[in-house]
């Protein structure tokens, strides 16, 4: 008697352990379910992702392109790096998608990893418990007939669940190398756009820089040239040098400094002429046309811009509308006009040292 009161309590006591079995089995399926959901949902995921990265191969090959094409031109085209500014907010838009995109593939490769250890935890301790039970014997047969029954069904339960359990681990496993690999693979990309986009804002800071330097030089020469004074440029923020402007200084004889906006007419014509003739030293061109650039100067000044204009002469042409002596005298063709009869006539001097004079 002793004895079956024993065999029925340890019968209660495994009948409760197997109801929480079977809880913690139900759970487990669902956990299950839910993973691979998201796993085939990730896996779409990636397949998008995938199908943008030819296009996103095929321009950074055109950006590649286009940076030899600016190195080529760098010193000359103010038009190109603000395309190319452009361009680069356009690569730092899509590195930050980039990069958020790998911070939720990290998140959910993470997610996953730490479901697959439950997974297999789990697997482990309700092995351990069945062959606690002596599942893996035969069992002794008791006159409980409503309990055995119970208990074999929440058996065949288990079984059929371990049997799935693998390949569970199997299909998350392989998820989780997946997206490991695509993310790696996400990560040199945006590596390799960011190494890029450095490159290119330290070519485009170069040449400007280079540029600023040239035209700099020549104002201070041509200035000091015309004035006897000094004029040069600044940058007002060498940190931010594209977000920022430029200043652009004047100190004639005896005066103080003063920025260009704020000195008189006169002088702003003089200080205009000088940074055109210093952009021209930039990049020169074949001919230039200046319409009475003089006429606001005193006579000292026109002559010295006249024998600026005779030394540029050697490189380029300039043909220059004037009525100042001191600058046609240094002409080698001058072109006169007056009114005869109520008709315009135009006169040609051929160099100085030969008068001819020829009437149209």
């Amino acid at each position: 008697m002793n004895e079956y009161r024993d065999k029925s309590s340890q019968l209660t006591t495994m009948q409760t352990q197997d109801n929480r079995e079977k809880s913690q089995t139900t759970r487990l399926n669902d956990e299950e379910s839910s993973l691979r959901l998201e796993s085939k949902q990730i896996e779409s995921k990636i397949n998008d992702l995938e199908k943008q990265k030819d296009p996103k191969r095929e321009v950074l090959e055109k950006l590649r392109q286009k940076e030899q094409e600016l190195i080529s031109t760098s010193g000359s085209s103010i038009g190109q790096v603000q395309e190319i500014d452009d361009k680069l907010k356009t690569l730092t838009e899509k590195d930050r998608e980039l990069t958020k995109k790998i911070n939720d593939f990290q998140r959910k490769s993470d997610s996953l990893n730490r479901d697959l250890k439950d997974l297999v935890e789990n697997e482990v301790k309700l092995q351990q418990i069945l062959s606690a039970f002596g599942f893996h014997k035969d069992m002794e047969t008791f006159d409980v007939e409503t309990i055995v029954q119970g208990l074999t069904a929440e058996l065949s339960s288990l079984n059929a669940l371990n049997a799935k359990a693998p390949e569970a681990y199997l299909e998350v496993s392989y998820g989780y190398r997946s997206m490991s690999v695509r993310k790696n693979s996400l990560e040199e990309e945006r590596i390799g756009i960011v190494k890029f986009i450095e490159s290119i804002e330290r070519d485009k800071r170069q040449t400007f820089l280079d540029a600023f330097d040239k035209v700099d030089k020549e104002i201070r020469l041509i200035f000091n040239k015309m004035t006897g004074g000094n004029a040069w440029l600044e940058l007002q923020n060498e940190d931010d040098i594209f977000n920022s402007g430029i200043s652009y200084l004047i100190q004639f004889p005896n005066k103080p400094k003063r920025e260009s906006t704020s000195i008189s007419g006169g002088e702003k014509t003089l200080a205009a002429i000088v940074f055109v003739l210093a952009l021209q030293k930039l990049k020169p061109s074949p001919f230039y046309l200046f319409d009475e650039v003089d006429a606001h100067l005193d006579a000292p000044n026109a002559e010295r811009l006249s024998t600026i204009l005779e030394e540029r002469s050697k490189e380029s042409q300039f043909i220059m509308v004037s009525l100042k002596d001191s600058v046609i005298q240094k002409a080698k063709l001058i072109y006169g006009v007056f009114p005869k009869n109520g008709v315009s006539n135009v006169v040609t001097y051929k160099d100085k040292r030969v008068p001819s004079v020829k009437t149209i």
